[in-house]
């Protein structure tokens, strides 16, 4: 991957990729090696467990996340194609309207793509089954992960640091009957739902289209609950509320707060419009067609314009360039896949974004230069935003939390940690 590639997947606060930058290769580090340093101040016992707690659930959740998760959504999708439907058609597309929709796209595309235009009409005639398919999907990949990192992952860390500090050796066997009751617990609970009757799926096309990093809201929500309901005591279950609600904000909410920060600071210091993706700004098909006034453009920013635009310029540098973005999904016959939900709205937005540098670049007298300082100040920017957004998280969060913790129990030590200390 290149040096742009790689500022581009940063940079993108709607994606996975800069969360897990922060979370594993910053965030887990610097939390581990502060967990140490805040215990060692009354016992270097008690670091050491807390730091092996946290060391087996910080890269035990990010291994979930990581692998768990990926691999869940594959058995999903081999679970449905092996039912002969497509995991790829958008529920979206039931929302039928006068230029996308389920409907709309067989009747478009039925003599250009008839074999996808096949699988959307199954889905239309089976809609109650997709919709079913898709539920399974949905609660597949966030209940299981949330159960495995909200309560599996800690109830074994705990049992562990019970066993190994129990004078009496408490018995392995005892995690296991719990893990056995809960799980009777749950077939139960599956079993009484049953009979009261099928789940309603309303709004489920916005809960199974949900992006990766919507989806990882979702799972840290879920994982939040987890975590506190796991908790030994009272203090650290107020300790791990306060701190998943904070590491939350910071996860999700204050990159994007950060990045219109600083492209607002850039736009009025120095001129620069940096709402443009590095890989755009460093596309010399784009600036050349800049500079030789070719750049087609949607002629609107309505659904129609959109939509008829694409079908009708599959190769145009806008339509590449928004692919790129993952904002349009094109086959390789230069036909757009039918079964995807084309959101306009962000297509839209793409299309001001490219109108407005245009005409900025246009003022500054050389296209090129323009681009070429865009560029800069976008990367330096995303990496500023990345910088700033993990050391909040690596720094300033464990220092609050652990500030949180010595005003709540008047000690440095980790609440579900020190009733085994070992000092004489």
């Amino acid at each position: 991957m290149s040096l742009i590639n790689i500022v581009s997947a940063l940079g993108d606060n709607s994606s996975i990729y800069p969360l897990l930058v922060r979370d594993c290769g910053i965030e887990n580090v610097a939390k581990c090696a502060l967990t140490y340093k805040q215990n060692a101040k009354e016992s270097k016992y008690i670091a050491r467990e807390a730091t092996r707690e946290r060391i087996i659930d910080e890269y035990g959740t990010s291994a979930v996340w990581l692998g768990g998760v990926p691999l869940l959504n594959k058995i999903c999708d081999t679970f449905i194609k092996k039912r002969k439907y497509a995991p790829e058609i958008n529920l979206k597309l039931f929302k039928e309207s006068a230029s996308q929709g389920i409907n709309v796209n067989i009747e478009k595309f039925k003599d250009k793509l008839p074999d996808l235009t096949e699988q959307l009409k199954k889905v239309r005639d089976n809609k109650k089954t997709f919709q079913n398919l898709q539920a399974f999907k949905f609660i597949a990949t966030t209940s299981i992960p949330i159960a495995l990192m909200g309560f599996l992952l800690p109830k074994l860390n705990f049992l562990y640091t019970k066993n190994k500090n129990s004078k009496k050796q408490t018995p392995v066997f005892e995690g296991k009957n719990k893990m056995q009751s809960g799980m009777k617990e749950f077939l139960k609970n599956i079993k009484n739902s049953k009979k009261e009757g099928s789940p309603s799926f309303s709004g489920l096309d916005k809960l199974a289209n949900m992006s990766n990093l919507q989806k990882m809201m979702v799972l840290d929500a879920g994982l939040t609950a987890g975590r506190v309901k796991t908790g030994r005591n009272p203090e650290e279950k107020a300790e791990l509320a306060f701190k998943m609600l904070l590491m939350c904000y910071l996860n999700y909410l204050a990159p994007k707060n950060i990045e219109k920060m600083l492209n607002g600071l850039t736009k009025k210091i120095f001129g620069i419009n940096t709402s443009l993706d590095v890989k755009l700004l460093n596309s010399k098909d784009f600036i050349n067609k800049i500079k030789e006034n070719k750049l087609s453009l949607p002629k609107g920013i309505d659904e129609k314009s959109i939509i008829n635009f694409i079908d009708e310029n599959p190769t145009s540098t806008f339509v590449k360039e928004a692919q790129k973005l993952n904002l349009v999904s094109m086959l390789k016959n230069n036909i757009r896949d039918p079964r995807k939900y084309v959101e306009t709205g962000k297509v839209a937005e793409f299309k001001q974004a490219i109108e407005e540098f245009v005409s900025d670049a246009a003022k500054s007298g050389s296209v090129e230069a323009f681009a070429k300082k865009a560029l800069y100040a976008k990367s330096f920017n995303t990496i500023a935003n990345v910088a700033i957004s993990s050391f909040l998280l690596a720094g300033v969060l464990p220092k609050i939390q652990f500030l949180f913790r010595k005003v709540l129990t008047k000690s440095d030590l980790d609440p579900g940690v020190k009733q085994y200390d070992k000092r004489a």
